[in-house]
């Protein structure tokens, strides 16, 4: 599948907005505030959020190595997960199978 250039801009913009915002967003409220991880952890309501996350991390893997949309490996498409978060991991991982331009 290839992407228009405009389609390509808006996943890069989303992967960045993942990565650089809310990710950097966790990161710093984690380092500034650590205990309030702690106290997510515990809550249920949190808990069953972050549950679901890992869930679809598993499920959205899968279905983009079985529906080949993507070239990156499923292992690969976990750690973008766990590392950027999936509104980074995604617009990367359908950017990466882009045959190289625009239609």
């Amino acid at each position: 599948m290839q992407y228009t250039k405009r389609e390509q801009v808006f996943l890069a913009i989303l992967a960045f907005i993942g990565v650089a915002g809310l990710n950097g967003v966790f990161l710093w409220a984690v380092l500034r505030r650590p205990e309030a991880l702690s106290s997510a952890l515990t809550n249920p309501i949190a808990a069953a959020f972050i549950a679901e996350a890992f869930i679809l991390v598993g499920v959205l893997a899968y279905f983009l190595a079985r529906w080949r949309l993507s070239r990156v490996h499923w292992a690969w498409f976990v750690l973008l997960s766990l590392v950027g978060g999936l509104v980074f991991a995604l617009p990367v991982a359908l950017l990466w199978r882009s045959d190289g331009g625009a239609r």
